[in-house]
């Protein structure tokens, strides 16, 4: 009866074993195939990369439980690449050494005492390492060998959900339930026999759960935690699809946030690096499971672009999930359009002029919500790019563990938390404008008033709720014509005097000629020109600089340009700056 249930149940995930027997491994994803000669040029890089770390990882030793600060995730994040990708090799082309080390790995964390469930993407990552290798080297395995990971797999894994103070991301859409459920989803198909009844609860309750997840891609796919979160939680969240092959419980706008990350990243190889991101921009291959998924193989366009750069896979331990995608998404080509707009959490606005030459323009504008999560206090923010310079940027994400370390509340989101006291998180590296030295509001949503479509192409937004203590009304327009970046802001000071400050991070090098910012980098020059009245400024980007701590992050490389002006009370002005070749 039970395995007459298990394969019920696996027909409704998509038939995931197919014309197998319930009860045969494997049964997870497709299964490996060696590469066929005439294979893309793309799918020999992936495939060999994949190969030479398997072979590097022969003579190094199994991990070892070292935390760092209160995360043990990078010894999970090891693990999983590990032990997936020595699967995968051996799968595809055999080699009893690549399962053997596979296994040696598999039961070193099975001996570890724990897998730090108290942060549990921990334990998800390393939940979805060892059911992958418990099923892709079952026949490898002795009976005590199967019996010591499968015991891990549902003690140290499933089981440790069962706790509701560690196990919370049942309860949210951010990114931890993609990572957390897909471990957890893994577990129980992969060691389902060992204990048919609590695999199916949990199964069904991390199948449950995961719908949340896709909230944070509505209502038309942008994706409020940004470039890097996406990679991270959305690659999870379709590796957990991947393992159910349910097409229908895949909602229509997290396919469409596919088409948000084809324009995050920019024509020179960098991202839009809003939220918590870092500035380069990665080989999302998880494109293509959605290329697969939507008959769009454009997606797959600027990722190959990236790529032939040499850009790293973005979360590369699950690399292989690539190659098993390789007959299902066709050949990438040029993608049709050059603006993407969306709303949601995060409202965004990309325009870039081409898809093929490093010099192409690119404009990114945001709105935004700053506690929301993985946020910055960067709404009204935009980033510019032309002649492959990054002329308006963002210093992006500071490293979790250097402020952690030191005891400051990273995860306080109100208005007060020391949060946004960190250079990069908070107002003061952001291209935005701020007034009496006073930081926006965190608790307003900001959207798109407006959307310009030509001559000029941007974006307009309302940012008076941010700023009510000091204006009475303030909105922003970002747009670009022809080769002329424009910025103009149109302010009414409030009861009192308003002193405002105009800020804009650049990588390019600056300096004051006049009342003009110059800035130059490769051999480009442009120039910032305020409106009449407003003074320009270099601000230092780095501690000692005022507003900065030790606890910052150096920025070798960044300068802060803009500019300062005075308002009287009730004045009515319209700041306008233009960034010209």
């Amino acid at each position: 009866m039970k395995k007459v249930f298990l394969a019920c149940l696996l027909l409704f995930c998509g038939s995931i074993l197919g014309a197998r027997s319930a009860m045969q491994h494997p049964r997870l994803l497709n299964s490996p195939q060696a590469l066929r000669a005439d294979a893309p040029w793309y799918a020999v890089q992936v495939d060999s990369v994949i190969r030479a770390f398997s072979d590097e990882v022969l003579a190094l030793p199994p991990a070892v439980r070292e935390l760092k600060g209160r995360r043990l995730l990078g010894v999970s994040r090891e693990v999983l690449k590990r032990i997936f990708w020595l699967s995968y090799t051996y799968r595809a082309y055999g080699g009893e050494p690549y399962a053997r080390r596979a296994i040696a790995e598999m039961l070193a964390v099975s001996r570890f005492p724990d897998w730090n469930p108290s942060h549990f993407l921990d334990v998800g990552e390393m939940t979805l390492a060892l059911s992958i290798g418990y099923d892709w080297l079952y026949d490898c395995l002795s009976e005590e060998e199967r019996g010591m990971v499968g015991d891990a797999i549902l003690e140290k894994g499933l089981k440790a959900a069962l706790n509701p103070q560690d196990a919370w991301f049942y309860r949210t859409d951010i990114n931890w339930n993609s990572v957390c459920n897909a471990g957890m989803v893994y577990g129980a198909l992969a060691v389902w026999e060992r204990d048919p009844d609590f695999c199916r609860q949990m199964l069904e309750k991390s199948l449950s759960s995961s719908l949340l997840a896709y909230k944070a891609y509505a209502p038309e796919g942008g994706f409020a935690e940004g470039y890097n979160y996406w990679g991270y939680g959305t690659s999870f969240q379709i590796m957990l699809e991947a393992a159910i092959r349910n097409p229908a419980r895949i909602p229509e706008n997290f396919l469409r946030s596919a088409r948000f990350m084809q324009f995050m990243s920019t024509p020179s190889g960098r991202t839009f690096n809003f939220s918590d991101s870092y500035p380069a921009a990665n080989f999302q291959y998880m494109q293509a499971w959605m290329a697969a998924a939507t008959g769009d193989a454009s997606l797959l366009y600027p990722e190959l672009q990236l790529l032939k750069k040499g850009a790293k896979p973005a979360e590369e331990r699950l690399l292989p999930l690539f190659l098993l995608y390789l007959d299902s998404f066709g050949t990438p080509h040029v993608p049709e359009g050059n603006v993407y707009v969306s709303g949601g959490t995060t409202p965004v606005y990309i325009y870039r002029s081409g898809w093929d030459a490093e010099a192409d323009a690119y404009l990114g504008i945001k709105g935004g919500l700053a506690q929301s999560s993985h946020s910055h206090q960067d709404q009204g923010s935009f980033c510019f790019e032309a002649d492959g310079v990054a002329w308006a940027t963002d210093l992006g994400m500071q490293e979790y563990h250097s402020l952690e370390r030191i005891g400051l509340d990273l995860w306080d989101m109100t208005q007060d938390s020391e949060r946004w006291e960190v250079f990069r998180i908070g107002p003061w590296s952001h291209n935005i404008v701020t007034f009496n030295g006073h930081a926006p509001k965190v608790n307003h949503p900001v959207t798109f008033a407006r959307i310009f479509s030509g001559p000029g192409r941007g974006a307009a937004l309302d940012l008076t709720a941010l700023y009510d203590q000091d204006v009475a009304s303030y909105r922003r327009s970002v747009y670009l014509k022809g080769d002329v970046l424009h910025v103009a802001d149109r302010v009414q000071a409030a009861d009192s005097t308003c002193t405002v400050r105009w800020a804009m991070c650049t990588e390019a090098s600056a300096r004051i000629e006049g009342k003009v910012i110059v800035l130059e980098s490769g051999g480009h020059t442009r120039r910032l020109v305020g409106s009449r009245g407003m003074v320009p400024h270099i601000w230092p980007a780095s501690y000692p600089g005022p507003g900065l701590h030790e606890f910052d992050a150096p920025n070798p490389g960044k300068a802060l340009v803009g500019f300062t002006c005075t308002l009287p009370a009730h004045a009515r002005r319209r700041l306008h700056v233009r960034l010209t070749p």
